[in-house]
């Protein structure tokens, strides 16, 4: 092989690992903002789980309206799959005992 030719071949494979390194940091930089964007998502999720149970917490006998059961349901659910913590299901588990009122 002459030496153009193999110059060639390595510019060629030089360029390759460019475009790569390059869809490698785009796709980085693309996660980190999923990332971003799912764990602003999990903060107003327990903001408003906890907002539901501070509503009502301090009542002699706590109860949620049934759209605010289906709310906090959803809420819960949507939580829990973007990883949330313990905390949260633990208001959960409480309010999950707390009368239903039509």
């Amino acid at each position: 092989m002459t030496p153009l030719g193999t110059l060639g071949i390595i510019a060629a494979i030089v360029g390759y690992l460019v475009t790569i390194f390059g869809a490698i940091s785009q796709l980085r930089k693309a996660l980190k903002g999923v990332r971003a964007v799912s764990e602003g998502q999990k903060c107003l999720l327990r903001s408003q789980i906890t907002a539901i149970y501070y509503k009502h917490v301090d009542d002699a006998e706590p109860e949620l309206r049934e759209y605010e059961r289906k709310n906090l349901d959803d809420l819960c659910a949507a939580y829990t799959a973007l990883g949330g913590n313990s905390f949260v299901t633990d208001l959960y588990e409480t309010m999950r005992s707390w009368r239903i009122r039509n």
